[in-house]
């Protein structure tokens, strides 16, 4: 379960998974571009793909969620960074899948650095066409638009310009945006968790903003299938690793009936600034 855009990643998210990757325009890069069926099919298949990272794949893949409500934790920390400057922002998430885009809230209620705890009301939104942020602090409700409401296509999907979700990715997507390995348990990984490591192949939109991401993917229960954790290096404007975020979920609640489709929708309390930044209008042909 992982989150998010450039606009994410600066706001406390990574998506994700939900915070982190291109911001809303930028140019498509070759990974993005239409793909054959015989360049899937080759994605998929590559001789050189280890058989249990392909099943793990595979089972990321046929995973769907409907809906998803669980308690999240993010964390940063700067390459120059001392422990006592450490960030740690806990809340929970929402997310509803719905086509042709999913919807996710993020409500952080609580900020941690070094000895220091203060609580927090923080909430980053995607509806489906704006991506809106609520900053108790600065009293701003921030509402930027990144997708048009006649867009058919899936801002979250691998490759295409945002941080994509986890959930229900093609296989070969992921493959021809990344290469992917199996790394051997560790003493402080996750129980009952594949650790998979994922580095941006040359060229793609995620590895102008990412060195590499690490996912660990549950393999039983309740989130067999999904990401409980997932960690990744982010790169500054000259190409070095400036940081490190890692996102872990846990007590996380799958396909409720009685999910509240009214947690996306995020209005401006009394006294607060509203900021809206549109796309640009597209010229008549």
């Amino acid at each position: 379960m992982y989150l998010v855009s450039k606009r994410l990643n600066r706001v406390g998210i990574i998506i994700a998974w939900s915070a982190c990757v291109a911001a809303v325009g930028q140019t498509t890069s070759p990974a993005t571009q239409p793909t054959s069926a015989s360049t899937t099919t080759q994605a998929a298949t590559r001789p050189d793909l280890d058989p249990v990272v392909a099943q793990i794949l595979t089972k990321l893949e046929q995973r769907i969620v409907d809906n998803l409500h669980a308690r999240l934790a993010w964390r940063q920390q700067y390459v120059v960074d001392l422990p006592e400057d450490v960030i740690t922002k806990r809340g929970r998430i929402w997310y509803r899948r719905i086509e042709p885009v999913a919807k996710f809230l993020i409500h952080f209620t609580e900020q941690t650095r070094g000895e220091r705890k203060d609580t927090l009301d923080e909430r980053h939104m995607f509806d489906g066409r704006w991506y809106v942020e609520l900053q108790s602090r600065t009293k701003t409700l921030t509402k930027r638009e990144v997708r048009r409401p006649d867009d058919k296509t899936d801002p979250y999907k691998v490759g295409a310009g945002l941080f994509p979700l986890p959930f229900g990715q093609k296989k070969a997507d992921i493959l021809r945006e990344f290469e992917v390995t199996l790394v051997p348990s560790a003493a402080d990984d996750p129980q009952g968790a594949d650790h998979l490591h994922l580095v941006p192949r040359p060229g793609t939109n995620t590895g102008q903003n990412y060195r590499e991401l690490d996912f660990w993917v549950d393999r039983e229960g309740l989130t067999a299938g999904l990401p409980i954790k997932v960690r990744v290096a982010k790169l500054d404007g000259t190409g070095k690793v400036n940081s490190h975020i890692t996102v872990t979920f846990d007590d996380a609640r799958l396909d409720d009936p009685k999910f509240d489709n009214g947690v996306f929708k995020l209005k401006a309390p009394d006294g607060y600034q509203v900021i809206e930044e549109r796309l640009e209008e597209i010229p008549p042909p």
